[in-house]
């Protein structure tokens, strides 16, 4: 067991109903290996204590990442922004009182793998939070024609395609009906099942936020039609790693923290 002492750096993750991350599994495993005297902790704070509690936890903790739902409250908060969290105006990792976001980090690098699939296509998001405008911004620098926001709250969509137009890229609110072919198609949903089958059958590149299992139904539909894909598990610990050069300048190689995921049953 890792001694705890009084030089033990605090670091966590802030968000609700965060019972299912894998976060404090991955950072604790790096920390373990880096031979950094630190450990991760999830904060499960509710909506209604917010604000009273992400001002002692910037005070208290050496880093922290944001999730569901704070990516955007969050940003009132901080002090700075670097310029991946203005891209986005979210937030999922802070250091010293400055907000970063490396989901987008982690998404453009990926991404720009497939960027001669994305140039020139209609790119379909599904929802509307901060893992959305992320990936948005990451298509649309790496060349999307248009990006169509499909999500069930209308003003929600709205203020993703406000900020992707004010970024200078087309953007419009659309429906779940992919009416266009040679697509793109993100899921930054909880259900992969909200994504038509249709949209599925036209991509030719699908990108699936959700991580757990890693074949969700979606990934499982984007393979079976022999389309590119792009899985959670990926995603999620690319970001991981990259808050992880932000907060101790390491670079932590991803395939080791796959492998631990597996090797612990944390992934299937």
């Amino acid at each position: 067991m890792r001694l705890i002492d009084t030089k033990t750096e605090l670091y966590g993750l802030v968000g609700s109903g965060i019972s299912y991350t894998l976060s404090p599994a991955i950072h604790n495993f790096i920390f373990e290996k880096a031979e950094h005297n630190a450990i991760y902790y999830p904060f499960d704070v509710p909506e209604e204590k917010f604000d009273q509690i992400i001002r002692v936890l910037l005070e208290l903790c050496k880093g922290l990442n944001v999730t569901i739902p704070y990516k955007e409250r969050v940003v009132g908060h901080l002090n700075s922004l670097d310029a991946t969290a203005e891209k986005t105006s979210a937030v999922n990792t802070i250091f010293r009182w400055r907000g970063y976001n490396t989901d987008y980090i982690a998404l453009r690098k990926l991404i720009s793998k497939f960027k001669n699939l994305v140039s020139g296509s209609t790119c379909y998001i599904f929802g509307a939070g901060g893992a959305a405008r992320a990936v948005a911004v990451a298509l649309g620098e790496l060349g999307c024609d248009a990006i169509v926001i499909i999500n069930r709250t209308l003003e929600r969509a709205l203020k993703v395609v406000h900020l992707l137009k004010a970024r200078g890229f087309n953007a419009y609110v659309g429906n779940s009906i992919c009416d266009t072919r040679e697509l793109i198609v993100a899921n930054a949903t909880p259900n992969p099942d909200f994504i038509p089958d249709n949209c599925v059958e036209n991509a030719k590149l699908v990108i699936e936020l959700v991580y757990r299992p890693v074949e969700t139904s979606l990934v499982k539909r984007a393979t079976a039609k022999r389309v590119n894909v792009i899985n959670g598990l990926e995603i999620l610990v690319a970001q991981a790693v990259e808050s992880q050069r932000i907060w101790l300048g390491i670079d932590f190689p991803e395939e080791e923290v796959v492998r631990y995921l597996y090797a612990r049953q944390l992934v299937w």
